[in-house]
């Protein structure tokens, strides 16, 4: 799954790149990428997060030496960067509603950030430490999508 993440966020910036240079049918290609994205962080972050591969997540023996709270934090790691995955797909697009989701995308991702730091001093763990620069990296790049003018990514 984290092949299939990495071409996602590829053919994102792609179509991110093909609306700065309106090139025809970017929204196409935008809404393809983000939304699939995105739905891969909702339905799917708890198995990519923790490294279960696609063909054991409905086996019990991938789930041993993952505790309760990383299933947790990797549940709201997916939900966080889902919300802003679709944020930034509705920013890009000039959809309304775009601010509110990527603030509630940020206001879930700092939860998730404390979480995994009270966890990360306890136990040392690496998926931690994971965690806790994915969202980072997602909030930097949405504090940079609020920051932008609205006239930006409107159409001439």
């Amino acid at each position: 799954m984290k092949k299939l993440e990495i071409i996602l966020i590829i053919g994102a910036i792609i179509g991110f790149l093909m609306v700065q240079l309106s090139v025809p049918l970017n929204s196409v290609v935008v809404s393809l990428f983000f939304g699939v994205l995105g739905l891969l962080y909702f339905y799917l972050g708890f198995a990519l997060f923790n490294g279960i591969q696609f063909r054991g997540i409905l086996k019990a023996e991938s789930y041993k030496g993952v505790g309760t709270w990383r299933i947790a934090i990797a549940v709201g790691t997916g939900l966080a960067l889902s919300e802003l995955t679709i944020g930034f797909m509705f920013t890009i697009l000039n959809y309304p509603m775009a601010k509110s989701l990527i603030i509630f995308g940020i206001v879930l991702a700092v939860v998730v950030i404390i979480l995994a730091v009270a966890k990360n001093a306890r136990e040392k763990n690496h998926f931690y430490r994971n965690i806790i620069m994915r969202c980072l990296i997602f909030i930097v790049i949405a504090v940079f999508f609020l920051v932008l003018p609205d006239q930006i990514f409107e159409k001439p």
